[in-house]
């Protein structure tokens, strides 16, 4: 029996997982836990363990070192962890720090044989302390090497590979419909909606989500749906299993400084958020994108054929509940989240699948009581030419939970059994990500990558 140790105990994990861990324990898969986090996070960090049911056997606080993501941080936690280890024993660890510090981390597990699960996205390369999205696939090559020098397992919490919908159901679908036809993916499309409201202050302020550091809406959330949609691609290699596919990708982006004009003024101002000389105060800082919009085609460089074309687009400022000014302490939803998302995948002149997906606010006495995800899962066939299909096939879907895939993929890592998204199932997901963050970084420029799918 392992012991399980929680590095960055913030309030996802308190939230959103605690009970895989205590269902963990009473069936015997781990021995206990144990939390390691930042020093200046104490005092939130053990009033989270007050309101826990389960205690750690142990919290440590360790100094916030220079140089995050760096191997100045090792020098900082690798002794603490070896303690950890030879006081509990074999060890599992969950990665839940904030996104710079992942990598080091990560590496001590893969160097040191240790079963780990990191929080999407995987890492995000530093460089000078800034965001370095032309060094991640080359990173991730560099972590896979030293993971093949021992048997442990590690994976990678992301909400697209156990998802109820996304996964079990449209994914699945379109893959069996895919190998019964011969038929590629010849048109893709995803847009997501996250209903996130920041204000100004809180782009320089916030070290969740921080996109100060240089990253933003893409190694956030955005990831989630990157990784979708590299499932949604690898497909076409069922259908043409010589193909050598190459990805060619357009982007264009909002950036926190482009609100002052994005959002109404009345709205803004009564936030005292209307600040037209923000970004010339800020113009030292390099911040994160907040909404993604690209063009992209699949083409097979054998033949120099397209094979896909479409669109990924991964927005922000759009609808959200947030109705108050400051931030409310004690609340997991401190940016009013909504989200809304709408796929569709379409297979040559035969079949056509769309999911559309939304957040539902259920109110209690005036106030948000809970967020369910309503669903509805469409499909067009020709069903003329088709055995067994429908012209057209709606299904929907009520009382959803987005969490629930992520729940089902800490209790199967918990268990030992995960094996959807193992670290080496993300490389095309990951040399996705890196290329619709050079889109960014450039508008209008076409970026161009072989894609191991």
């Amino acid at each position: 029996m392992k012991h399980l140790l929680i590095v960055g105990f913030d309030e996802i994990v308190s939230n959103k997982y605690m009970s895989c861990v205590e269902e963990a324990i009473r069936d015997g898969h781990i021995d206990g836990y144990s939390i390691l986090d930042l020093k200046r996070e104490r005092d939130s960090i053990l009033s989270r363990i007050c309101n826990q049911t389960l205690k750690p056997a142990s919290a440590t606080f360790i100094d916030d070192p220079d140089g995050c993501g760096s191997w100045a941080e090792r020098a900082v936690f690798e002794p603490v962890i070896d303690r950890l280890r030879r006081t509990y024993g074999e060890t599992k660890i969950y990665i839940a720090t904030e996104l710079k510090a992942h990598e080091a981390y990560l590496t001590y597990c893969l160097e040191n044989g240790i079963d780990s699960l990191v929080e999407k996205p995987i890492f995000a390369p530093m460089l000078d302390s800034r965001f370095a999205p032309k060094l991640i696939t080359s990173r991730l090559a560099h972590l896979l090497s030293l993971a093949k020098r021992h048997k442990a397992h590690h994976s990678v919490m992301t909400l697209s590979r156990y998802h109820r919908i996304y996964n079990d159901l449209a994914l699945a679908s379109t893959r069996e419909r895919v190998l019964r036809y011969a038929a590629p993916a010849t048109s893709f499309h995803l847009r997501t909606a996250g209903g996130v409201w920041n204000l100004h202050r809180e782009y320089e302020s916030r070290e969740d989500h921080p996109y100060k550091y240089g990253y933003g809406m893409i190694m956030h959330g955005g990831y989630h749906y990157i990784d979708l949609s590299a499932q949604f691609l690898a497909l076409n290699r069922l259908a043409l299993p010589n193909a050598e596919f190459s990805l060619s990708i357009v982007g264009f982006a909002a950036f926190p400084g482009d609100q002052v004009e994005r959002l109404p003024r009345t709205f803004s101002e009564a936030f005292d958020d209307y600040d037209t000389d923000w970004s010339d105060r800020n113009s030292h800082v390099q911040f994160g994108e907040t909404d993604v919009t690209a063009t992209f085609c699949l083409r097979d460089e054998k033949t120099g054929r397209v094979v896909t074309v479409g669109t990924i687009s991964l927005e922000q400022t759009t609808p959200s509940i947030r109705c108050w000014k400051d931030m409310p302490p004690g609340l997991y939803n401190k940016n009013g989240r909504t989200f809304a998302a709408d796929l569709e995948v379409q297979l040559s002149t035969l079949h056509a699948l769309n999911v559309k997906a939304f957040d539902v606010p259920i109110q209690c006495d005036g106030s948000i009581e809970r967020i369910e995800l309503a669903t509805q899962v469409s499909s067009r066939s020709n069903a003329l030419m088709l055995d067994d299909e429908l012209f057209n096939e709606t299904m929907t879907f009520e009382g959803l939970n987005n969490s629930d895939s992520n729940r089902c993929l800490m209790r199967n890592w918990l268990r030992g059994t995960e094996n959807r998204s193992r670290l080496e199932d993300h490389f095309a997901t990951m040399q996705l990500t890196q290329s619709l963050c050079e889109a960014v970084a450039e508008p209008g420029r076409q970026i161009q990558t072989a894609l191991a799918i």
